[in-house]
């Protein structure tokens, strides 16, 4: 008799018990050898193969929520980069995310058009089938047209982490927030905040194998924090009320450590392969601290333009501000406001296209703005270093999308000065080894 068994199959042995033999589903079509199908737990095909690199398997298969935003696109780097089979479901058109093909082996990475984190819960649990890895980078800094920050920061964490609880398979679920989100102050202030310290309590209640990853401002090509300070209207509309860049106490009061995104996504790749990550917290910093004045100086030398800090809205605590302080700082409370609030009598859609690109336009929310001058304060948790990455150099970085695009500099204008503080020590944790 002949048979063959169409999948993943090896020959039958004849030292092979009849028990064995009973278990085995044997399919008659023309062959020359009988072959079995192998009844285990963990297929093969999950198993890490090849000798590292984007032509080989690493053993993850990850789902990667917001892989085309700006940390996203570092950390499907990175996952390409070590052989991942990686789902990135996108919103829009193909060409948002061609880009992305490059980075992995063919038919490494697999899209998804068109994905909106309202669809069904079985679009979603389709999307985590395959996967033992899901990774949410999905995030709202100002409110979207049809979906507010809480749908966005809240209820999605918060479904997602159902639907991989439910899976009952051990898949893991890594969530990126903020590193001030545990502040009491940060909560009370910033919305954003708020939302992603409810979003970390309600995951680990639902799933507790959930990893949090509390990072601090990320840097890099067109990020969300030193663009910001260099941004036009920084320029054209806040300098109009004494300073250059506008900040809190003129960014004296404010220690930050800000962290490179390529560590970032790193330190995430890294905790996708950990066999103690499930669980943990992680908390991604830079090496250094930095007062934010000191920062913004170097930052203002790099791309060759000239900043005036002045403290002309006093601190951010406003019970020791002047009354002059205090009325220069109701005219940005009023400056963010005409940005939020749409234009009376005039149609929804009619007012989004007229404040495409005009003043009204919004580029940066009054909780953001105070989220910036928040003192980064670490709890000791493990970090990058406990993950076996060195930090990378602060200075260099900046200087390599900032002060080369400006072709001024030829060296790194120096160094920033660092703010002496006490650190916390930080907790052990095993380290994994690549």
């Amino acid at each position: 008799m002949r048979g063959i068994i169409v999948g993943r199959t090896h020959c039958i042995s004849r030292d092979m018990s009849f028990s064995a033999l009973r278990s085995t589903q044997v399919v008659l079509l023309p062959s020359n050898k009988f072959a079995v199908k192998q009844c285990r737990k963990m297929h093969s095909s999950e198993l890490p193969q090849g000798r590292g690199g984007r032509s080989s398997f690493s053993g993850v298969s990850a789902t990667v929520f917001g892989g085309y935003g700006f940390v996203g696109r570092a950390v499907t780097n990175h996952l390409g980069a070590v052989g991942s089979a990686v789902m990135l479901p996108y919103r829009g058109t193909f060409e948002r995310v061609q880009r992305l093909r490059l980075m992995a082996d063919l038919g490494q990475f697999q899209f998804r058009e068109n994905f909106t984190i309202n669809q069904t819960d079985d679009e979603i649990r389709e999307l985590i089938e395959h996967s033992n890895c899901v990774v949410n980078l999905i995030g709202a800094r100002e409110p979207f047209n049809f979906y507010t920050m809480d749908e966005v920061n809240l209820d999605w964490p918060k479904r997602l982490a159902r639907l991989v609880a439910e899976k009952g398979d051990g898949t893991r679920l890594v969530h990126l927030t903020h590193l001030n989100c545990t502040q009491e102050m940060g909560r009370d202030m910033s919305c954003l905040l708020r939302q992603n310290y409810d979003a970390e309590n309600a995951m680990r209640e639902i799933y507790p194998e959930t990893t949090i990853v509390r990072s601090s401002n990320v840097y890099g090509h067109g990020d969300y924090f030193t663009f910001l300070y260099l941004h036009k209207r920084m320029n054209t509309s806040l300098s109009k009320l004494g300073a250059f860049p506008l900040m809190y106490d003129a960014g004296r009061s404010t220690v930050i450590q800000p962290v490179f995104v390529s560590d970032v996504a790193e330190g995430i790749t890294r905790i996708l392969r950990h066999p103690d990550a499930p669980g943990h917290t992680f908390e991604f910093v830079g090496e250094g601290r930095y007062v934010l004045s000191d920062f913004i100086e170097f930052l203002f030398k790099c791309a060759n333009t000239k900043s005036y800090l002045y403290d002309t809205i006093g601190p951010l605590d406003r019970s020791k501000a002047t009354i002059l302080q205090e009325a220069v700082h109701k005219l940005l409370e009023l400056y963010f406001w005409r940005q939020s609030m749409p234009t009376p009598f005039i149609p929804r859609f009619l007012d989004f296209l007229m404040r495409q690109g005009g003043k009204k336009a919004m580029w940066m929310t009054f909780d953001h703005f105070k989220q910036l001058h928040l003192t980064d304060q670490i709890q000791g948790l493990p970090g990058l270093r406990e993950l076996g990455i060195v930090p990378a150099e602060t200075e260099e970085k900046i200087f390599d999308f900032v002060g080369c695009n400006v072709r001024s500099y030829q060296m790194i204008p120096g160094k920033i000065p660092r703010a002496v503080e006490e650190k916390a020590e930080p907790k052990k944790i095993q380290h994994l080894l690549v």
